[in-house]
């Protein structure tokens, strides 16, 4: 009786697994229209602002721009000299995902770890390394919904942004960058 219910529960999670609010960013079909600025994550990396802060990032004026709330940072585009995008596997659904994961723990037959794949998605990552105005080297990394780095990678560079895998060897071989 006792997994027969447990069973049932494990089921109601399932079908409404689609449901849960996603903590990745779940944004659009990776394509961007017009002025549109995804939902990112700032991982971290910018000054002022704190890990996981979720906002926007666009390109404007010749700067990148992350808004997140009352926060904001600008990074200079010809101050960025390397843009590296991949991907990732996370886990989606926030706080309603972490008591679904604890009563997983609970299923019979192991029956939970299935539940626990099927809250997974994936996310872009975009790193940026850029110098600071006294010169000093940084980083900032972002979480961004699926397709939607290459895009962002794309917008940098066409405002002037260094692509980062030529952007050492010109120092390396002795050109002038």
């Amino acid at each position: 009786m006792r997994y027969m219910l447990a069973t049932a529960i494990i089921i109601l999670i399932i079908a409404g697994g689609p449901t849960l609010p996603a903590q990745s960013l779940a944004v659009g079909s990776g394509t961007k229209s017009g002025s549109e600025s995804p939902t990112v994550r700032h991982v971290i990396g910018l000054e002022n602002i704190s890990s996981q802060k979720s906002g926007k990032l666009s390109v404007q004026n010749g700067s990148m721009l992350f808004t997140g709330g009352k926060d904001v940072a600008m990074v200079p585009v010809t101050s960025i000299d390397g843009i590296y995008v991949g991907s990732e596997t996370t886990q989606s659904g926030g706080k309603v995902a972490r008591g679904v994961k604890t009563a997983a723990i609970a299923a019979p037959y192991g029956s939970g770890k299935v539940l626990t794949l099927l809250m997974r998605t994936k996310v872009d990552i975009l790193t940026i390394s850029y110098h600071g105005t006294g010169g000093g080297l940084h980083a900032a990394i972002f979480a961004l919904p699926i397709g939607q780095g290459t895009d962002m990678r794309a917008q940098l560079i066409a405002a002037g942004a260094r692509e980062g895998a030529t952007a050492g060897l010109e120092l390396k071989e002795g050109k002038q960058p």
